[in-house]
């Protein structure tokens, strides 16, 4: 899969070579340097990188690389601009001068937290460029970058699977914040890599499980922000050469919120896997409106059975029920209990939704839920005053259970409101005053409510 487009890179790349290689009696033959640009900013968007003045990649997102990239040896400007939620751009790393020499190889991590632009701060968003020599290993090369600013200093482990960290040597110790190890050369096999506590390896942040490096393989490893599920502080962003692969803590699990919001069921217990929830379990006797905090679950296929609160024998609500829902490692969950059980109507349903709950400091995002059985097909419009218009943020004709995914949208004072599709003057829900700050995350859901004046209301799952 093309990670992002490097068709204007490519033509950029090609002139300079051409004027670079010209010569009166064209046998000059070019000396290259290489460039690679991984995004390690768990807090920033999108970026769009320009080489000696022209775009060369566009939309680069984080846990993203460009994979290794050919260039002239000499001096080349690199810059970096932000794409944020209107479209526009932002210049967050200023035409910066590279002198590149040939057959050197040059990484160009951009790592920091966007949200600490201007502050001076040790972890505020900046480039960091980690030079090696550009050669093909004869096993495998690997050299690792700590770029993930909420991680303490590691030491770093590279073994043979299963081998007692307290009598191994590390593949490097102490690594703070920012630095780079050597580049290593090491035989091709299977290894497992471990990041721990600088002081006492028994304590493992980080652990790859049994990994195959092929011999050939050319590593740049960074260890960068885990923004998905799991307990691991880091996940691992390898560029191979060819582009990124995002390795997990090999425990990763997954995380699941429920959500009850059928206006006319009692209070419920969710049953997984045949087992009832302890009285003060965050599943048990989940009321209308309520919801769970994120749980913690280990990765794979779950039954999950919704029954009556305090009923004996228990009541169990079947269309409720779900049979091997997968979780995968990794991934974040909402699963809401929705429907209208006194209508007559197969509407109810456990609906569960994949949640996306990386945080970007340049935009504020919004998404919603339709799970109103009563609202019919409904237009959302996002907008900076409280009346519908044409230039508002306009989600158009959504059904039940539609899902509007999460939308970036500029930070501040937003208005939502939901009409009949196609009656903009018909205002069924809102104005609501939204203040949209950067960095936020705001999921609403539509749902039945009988105490509202239109029989239709909203909740907010990320208060």
């Amino acid at each position: 899969m093309k990670t992002f487009n490097k068709i204007l890179l490519t033509s950029v790349i090609t002139a300079t070579l051409a004027a670079c290689g010209s010569s009166d009696n064209n046998d000059t033959v070019a000396e290259n340097a290489y460039l690679r640009v991984l995004h390690a900013a768990a807090d920033a968007p999108k970026v769009n990188v320009w080489l000696d003045g022209q775009p060369a990649l566009e939309g680069v997102d984080y846990q993203q690389s460009s994979g290794k990239i050919t260039v002239p040896a000499g001096t080349h400007t690199v810059q970096v601009d932000a794409i944020l939620a209107d479209g526009s751009t932002l210049t967050v790393i200023p035409e910066t001068s590279l002198d590149l020499m040939k057959d050197m190889e040059y990484n160009i991590v951009a790592l920091g937290k966007a949200a600490k632009i201007g502050s001076g701060d040790t972890d505020e968003f900046g480039p960091s460029i980690v030079s090696r020599d550009a050669v093909m290993p004869t096993g495998v090369r690997v050299q690792a970058i700590h770029a993930a600013p909420d991680a303490p200093t590691v030491d770093i482990f590279i073994t043979e699977p299963g081998a007692d960290l307290t009598a191994a040597t590390p593949f490097a110790d102490d690594v703070p914040y920012k630095a780079a190890t050597g580049a290593v050369e090491v035989p091709a096999g299977t290894y497992q890599i471990r990041l721990t506590n600088a002081d006492d390896p028994s304590v493992v942040y980080f652990d790859s499980g049994s990994v195959e490096i092929a011999a050939g393989s050319d590593w740049v490893v960074a260890a960068v922000t885990n923004t998905m599920a799991g307990e691991s502080p880091v996940n691992l962003l390898v560029d191979s050469g060819t582009g990124p692969v995002v390795v997990k803590d090999t425990n990763t699990g997954a995380d699941l919120r429920v959500v009850h919001t059928i206006s006319d069921a009692p209070a419920v217990d969710i049953w997984v896997n045949g087992t009832a929830p302890e009285m003060g379990s965050p599943l048990y006797g989940l009321a209308y409106k309520a919801k769970t905090d994120y749980l913690a679950l280990a990765a794979g296929d779950y039954d999950v059975a919704v029954g009556v609160n305090g009923s004996d024998p228990v009541v169990v609500v079947d269309a409720l029920g779900l049979t091997g829902a997968t979780l995968e490692a990794g991934m974040t969950y909402t699963a809401l209990a929705i429907g209208n059980l006194g209508d007559n109507n197969a509407n109810d349903e456990t609906y569960v939704v994949v949640d996306k709950t990386r945080r970007v400091a340049t935009e504020a995002q919004l998404r919603a839920i339709h799970a109103s059985t009563l609202a019919g097909n409904v237009d959302i419009y996002v907008s900076a005053d409280a009346s519908p218009s044409d230039d508002d943020v306009i989600l158009k004709n959504i059904p039940y259970k539609g899902d509007s995914t999460v939308l970036s949208v500029s930070p501040g004072t937003a208005y939502v409101m939901i009409t009949p599709a196609g009656d903009p003057s018909t205002i069924a829900i809102g104005p609501a005053e939204l203040p949209l700050s950067a960095g936020t995350l705001t999921t609403l859901v539509a749902v039945d409510d009988p105490d509202a004046a239109t029989g239709v209301g909203v909740i907010s799952l990320d208060d």
